[in-house]
C-alpha cells in the first residue's frame, strides 16, 4: 500500500470490535451497525452520559478493555486530536472521523487537519468531514444515517468525497451489487489512492467507482490506478467541480482543488479510467462493468416489442458508434417462420405484441436472432408500476426466455428500460437472480456498453506501465518574442517562414524577401498580434510596406514600439489545414500537450485534444483520428491527403524541444502550424523560457 498497509486497512474494514465516541451523533450509527446484524463487540465512550442505546458509557478511551479494530468519532473538532491520541495509545486499528471543521472551513481548520495528520501517523483514518464506510460483504457499517443495501458477495467498491452523494447512492433503486461504500471526506490520512490499492486486492470487489472533487497527490493516484489496472479492477470516475462555481463549492466542501477539467479527462483516459459525467452514469456503468462478461466488439443485438423503442436504440447506438449488424439470410428465413407477419426483420428487432409474453413463441425468436457474431445482446423492457403489476409476469416471461437463450451462446444478457424508473428495484433484483443485467435508460445502457468496450480494447498497455507524471516546479519564466521563438525552434529542425529583422525604417529599403510579404511587430508582452493590429499581410510593394509600418506604429503607440521589434516574413501558400499546438509545464499534471484545429478560429471550434506527457506516438495518432481536424488532413472534399506520421513526428520534435532541460522551455504555442502534404511550417510561435 501507499500509506496504510493492506493488512491494517483490512482489519479496520472487517472490524470485530468497534468503539463509538461522542454524544447525540452516535445514536444512529450504533443502531445502523446493529441493524446490519453485526456480531462483534460494541463499546461507547461518553464522559457525561451513563448509557447510549442501552450500552454502558465508558468515561474515557483508556477505559476500554481491549484494542478496538475500529472507532467512530463524533466529537467537536477541537477534541478530535486528543481523542485520536488516546486511540493510538491503546492501538486502535482504524478510525472514522465524522467530525467536521477542518480544512474545508479555511486556514484555522487546515491547521487543525495538519495536526490530525501528524497525530495519526500511519493509522488508517477515514475523513474528517465524512460519513464513514459500509462493508456490505461482512455486514459492517460505521455510518451516521439510515441506509439500505443487502449483503453482497462480490460487487462494486464505491468511493465518494461527498457524504450526501454516498447516502443518495445507497438509497437509489437501481439493483446495484455494492460490496463497499466509503465516504472519504477530506482524505486527511487515508486517501482515495490508498482505497484504490486496497480494493484492487479484494476478491469481493469487481470494479471501483469513484466520485472525485479533487486529488491532492496525482503522482500517487497514477501509481494506484496502474496497480488497479494490472489487478483487473476497472475504475469508473465521476469528476465534479468543473464549473467555476462548482470549483468554489468543491474547495469549501472538502478543501479539494478541482484542477483543470481537460487535464483530468486526458489523464483518466491515458490511465484506462472510464470517465462519466453524472452520478446516474457512474452507477449504471459500474453496474455493467461489475456483472457483464467482457465486451470486445461494437456489434450488438437489440430486441424490443415496440417500433419506437427500436428507433431510440438505433439512434443512440449510431451516436455512440455501436453497430447493429443486419441478420444473415439464413437468420431472416428462420425468423420469418417464427415471427408474426406484421414484423419487420431488422436489427433492432421489434418482435411485436402478438407473441409478447409467450415464451414458447418468443424463445425461438430470441434463439434465431442470437445466431450471429454479437458482443452483447439487449432486450428493451419497461415493466409496469407496482400498483398495476398484473402483467409483470408476462414481461418476466420474455425476460427469462431472452436470458436463457443469451447464456447458451455465451453472452451476458442486458435487460434495459426506456425510462430509468421502469425497472423498479424488485424487478431489477429478479433480473439479477435470473442472470441478466438490469440497465435503466437506453442512453445510459448503450453508453455503458461503449465504455466497457473501450476499456476492454485499451491498447496502450505497455505505455501505461511506463507512464509517470513529469515533476515540474513552479518556475518563473519570460516570454520570448515571435522572432526569437522561431529562431529557437528552427534550430530543432522545425520549419519556419523566411524572415528578415527590421531595426528601423531604412531597413525597409533592403527587403531581401520576395513580395508578397507580411510585416509583424512582436514583443514579449504582445502574444496575440492580430487583435492589436500588429500584423499586416499580403503586402505587395515597398510603398505599401512603408505605409503599413507607419500604421502599426501609430496603432500601438511609442511605449509599446520601444519594447519590441519589427520583422518581415514571406507569405506562405495556403495550407491543407492549420493546426494548433501547445506544450506547457503544470506543477500538478507535469507536461501537458494540446493539439487541434488551429488558426484564428481555434477558440470558436474548440476541436482539440489534451495529452499528459509522456505519451506514445500510437496513442496520439489514434486520438487525432477521432477529431474533426483529422478530416481536413485526410482528403476532405478531395483535398490532398497528409501523411499522419509526418504530423506526429513534427509534434514529437516540439515535445522533445520542450522536454530537454538545456532549452529552458517553460511553454510553447504554435498557432497556426501550417500543414502541407509532406511538410509543416510554424506560421506563429509564442515561446516562454525559464529564468
Amino acid at each position: 500500500m501507499i500509506l496504510n498497509s493492506f493488512k491494517s486497512i483490512d482489519r479496520f474494514f472487517k472490524a470485530k470490535s468497534v468503539v463509538f465516541i461522542g454524544g447525540k451523533d452516535i445514536f444512529v450509527p450504533i443502531r445502523e451497525l446493529k441493524r446490519r446484524g453485526y456480531k462483534g463487540k460494541i463499546f461507547v465512550v461518553n464522559p457525561t452520559r451513563n448509557k447510549i442505546d442501552n450500552y454502558k458509557c465508558l468515561r474515557k478511551v483508556s477505559d476500554l478493555p481491549l484494542s478496538p479494530d475500529a472507532a467512530f468519532i463524533a466529537v467537536p473538532a477541537k477534541e478530535v486530536i486528543s481523542t485520536v491520541r488516546a486511540l493510538k495509545a491503546i492501538k486502535c486499528k482504524g478510525i472514522v472521523c465524522y467530525s467536521a471543521g477542518f480544512k474545508e472551513i479555511g486556514k484555522t481548520g487546515k491547521y487543525l487537519e495538519d495536526r490530525l495528520i501528524k497525530e495519526c501517523g500511519d493509522t488508517p483514518l477515514i475523513g474528517p468531514n465524512c460519513y464513514g464506510f459500509i462493508n456490505f460483504s461482512d455486514n459492517l457499517a460505521l455510518w451516521p444515517f439510515s441506509h439500505k443495501g443487502k449483503h453482497c458477495k462480490k460487487g462494486i467498491a464505491l468511493i465518494t468525497q461527498s457524504g450526501m452523494l454516498s447516502s443518495d447512492i445507497i438509497m437509489a433503486t437501481r439493483s446495484l451489487p455494492i460490496s463497499f461504500m466509503v465516504s472519504a471526506g477530506n482524505q486527511a490520512v487515508t486517501k482515495i489512492e490508498d482505497l484504490i490499492h486496497y480494493f484492487s486486492k479484494k476478491t469481493n470487489v469487481s470494479c471501483i467507482a469513484i466520485h472525485i472533487e479533487g486529488i491532492s497527490d496525482l503522482t500517487r493516484f497514477v501509481e494506484a490506478s496502474k496497480f488497479s489496472f494490472n489487478a483487473g479492477k476497472p475504475i469508473i470516475v465521476y469528476k465534479s467541480g468543473k464549473s467555476q462555481i462548482g470549483k468554489r463549492i468543491a474547495k469549501s466542501h472538502t478543501g479539494s482543488l478541482s484542477g483543470n477539467n481537460e487535464m483530468y479527462s486526458a489523464l483518466f483516459k491515458q490511465l484506462a479510467i472510464t470517465e462519466v459525467y453524472d452520478p446516474i452514469q457512474l452507477l449504471e456503468t459500474a453496474k455493467l462493468f461489475s456483472i457483464s462478461c467482457p465486451i470486445k466488439t461494437n456489434k450488438i443485438l437489440a430486441l424490443t416489442c415496440s417500433g419506437g423503442g427500436a428507433a431510440m436504440v438505433a439512434d443512440n447506438a449510431e451516436d455512440l458508434e455501436l453497430k447493429l449488424p443486419n441478420f444473415r439470410k439464413s437468420q431472416k428465413k428462420s425468423l420469418d417462420k417464427v415471427l408474426p407477419k406484421i414484423a419487420t426483420i431488422s436489427n433492432p428487432l421489434d418482435y411485436t405484441t402478438p407473441i409478447w409474453g409467450i415464451p414458447e413463441k418468443t424463445g425461438p425468436v430470441f434463439k434465431n436472432a442470437l445466431k450471429n457474431d454479437y458482443s452483447t445482446a439487449i432486450l428493451v423492457q419497461d415493466f409496469p408500476h407496482t400498483q398495476i403489476n398484473d402483467t409483470e409476469q408476462l414481461y418476466l416471461n420474455d425476460t427469462k426466455a431472452f436470458i436463457d437463450e443469451s447464456k447458451l451462446v455465451g453472452l451476458t444478457p442486458i435487460i434495459c428500460s426506456t425510462l430509468p424508473e421502469n425497472i423498479n428495484e424488485n424487478v431489477g433484483n429478479k433480473i439479477l437472480r435470473l442472470g441478466g443485467v438490469p440497465m435503466q435508460g437506453i442512453y445510459n445502457c448503450l453508453n455503458a456498453v461503449r465504455q466497457f468496450l473501450d476499456y476492454n480494447n485499451f491498447s496502450d498497455k505497455k505505455e501505461l506501465q511506463k507512464f509517470k507524471l513529469a515533476q515540474r516546479k513552479n518556475d518563473k519564466f519570460l516570454n520570448a518574442n515571435e522572432y526569437q521563438g522561431k529562431i529557437c525552434i528552427r534550430e530543432q529542425g522545425i520549419k519556419v517562414p523566411n524572415a528578415q529583422l527590421v531595426k528601423n525604417i531604412k531597413d525597409l529599403e533592403k527587403v531581401k524577401i520576395k513580395f508578397p510579404i507580411a510585416l509583424k511587430f512582436t514583443s514579449s508582452k504582445i502574444l496575440h498580434k492580430t487583435e492589436l493590429g500588429a500584423v499586416k499581410l499580403n503586402i505587395n510593394s515597398r510603398t505599401e510596406l512603408v505605409s503599413k509600418y507607419h500604421e502599426i506604429k501609430k496603432s500601438l503607440g511609442l511605449k509599446a514600439i520601444n519594447n519590441g521589434i519589427f520583422f518581415i516574413e514571406e507569405m506562405l501558400p495556403a495550407p491543407i489545414a492549420e493546426m494548433f499546438l501547445s506544450i506547457r509545464s503544470d506543477k500538478t499534471f507535469g507536461d501537458v500537450l494540446v493539439v487541434g484545429m488551429g488558426g484564428a478560429l481555434t477558440e470558436l471550434y474548440r476541436d482539440t485534444k489534451t495529452f499528459i506527457l509522456p505519451v506514445s506516438k500510437k496513442y496520439i495518432s489514434q486520438e487525432i483520428k477521432k477529431m474533426k481536424f483529422f478530416n481536413l488532413i485526410n482528403g476532405f472534399r478531395n483535398n490532398s491527403k497528409v501523411k499522419l506520421n509526418m504530423v506526429i513526428n513534427e509534434i514529437f520534435k516540439i515535445a522533445d524541444f520542450h522536454s530537454q532541460e538545456e532549452n529552458g522551455c517553460a511553454s510553447i504555442e504554435i498557432n497556426p502550424f501550417f500543414i502541407y502534404e509532406d511538410s509543416m511550417i510554424a506560421a506563429d510561435c509564442v515561446l516562454s523560457r525559464k529564468i
